[in-house]
């Protein structure tokens, strides 16, 4: 008893240690994920491309993995400090709080809140949301702003803009054609010009495709020519892997699902 009553301020301090540095590793792990391995729709805003960030060779969903384990580790730290702790926390639990009905049921909400915070994950499921993509099609010069001209109103009024900025250009003022409303355009049944449309990103795989658009997972893997044994992986990784196009699956896609309409 004498040697544990030596031996115990000792491994206490060995446990407090490793589990800062623990914590430290926890909150550093969750800054890279924040502010550097960005998730998939940042990525598209910034990189305007279908990239994959790495760090160390490991993307974003890996060192989430690291980090699980890091802080399930600091869990079990905590544990044990708690166990080594257990006789003078009860102590200070009791001159705290002198009623014994009111220590349990402080405890008992204590324990309830903590299995609450840790066990509720596993009983909710996740919203699904579709991404809505950006894309930079039909951009104004950086002089004249960034608001793509959508329709005839933008582009008359950005040419005025230029006229502003670079003076206006002598005409013939009784040749200038009256200005007409643009009819509206008409639906474009080519597939290939609207394949930007489809929602497909490189966090996705092969199956979520296929069970999403309701194509077969051969004719995916044949259109990028990849095995059908990876359809499992997601498309940022086996695009490095394979170097085939992201807009050429888009395309098939698109047009697959012109035809089945």
């Amino acid at each position: 008893m004498e040697n544990w009553c030596k031996i115990k301020p000792k491994i206490n301090l060995i446990i407090d240690t490793i589990m800062f540095l623990d914590l430290m590793a926890v909150a550093g792990l969750g800054f890279l994920m924040k502010y550097i391995l960005l998730p998939g729709y940042k990525i598209n805003e910034i990189y305007e491309s279908d990239v994959e960030l790495f760090f160390l060779g490991l993307d974003r969903h890996q060192w989430g993995v690291i980090h699980l384990y890091l802080a399930l580790f600091m869990v079990f730290l905590l544990i044990w400090h708690i166990i080594l702790h257990w006789t003078s926390i009860v102590c200070i639990f009791r001159q705290m709080i002198k009623d014994g009905t009111v220590r349990i049921i402080i405890a008992s909400i204590v324990v309830i809140l903590s299995l609450f915070f840790a066990l509720s994950p596993f009983f909710v499921d996740a919203e699904i949301v579709p991404l809505q993509r950006k894309h930079n099609r039909n951009r104004i010069p950086e002089r004249f702003g960034t608001q793509p001209a959508n329709n005839f109103d933008d582009t008359y009024k950005y040419a005025r803009l230029s006229d502003t900025l670079t003076g206006p250009q002598k005409t013939d003022t009784q040749n200038i054609p009256a200005v007409t409303p643009l009819a509206e355009p008409e639906q474009d049944t080519d597939p290939h010009l609207h394949h930007n449309q489809v929602n497909i990103d490189g966090t996705m795989s092969l199956n979520e495709i296929s069970e999403r658009y309701q194509i077969s997972i051969e004719e995916l893997a044949k259109i990028i020519n990849i095995p059908v044994e990876s359809a499992n992986e997601r498309l940022g990784r086996l695009k490095k892997r394979y170097g085939f196009e992201m807009d050429d699956l888009r395309s098939f896609v698109s047009q697959r699902s012109s035809i089945n309409k």
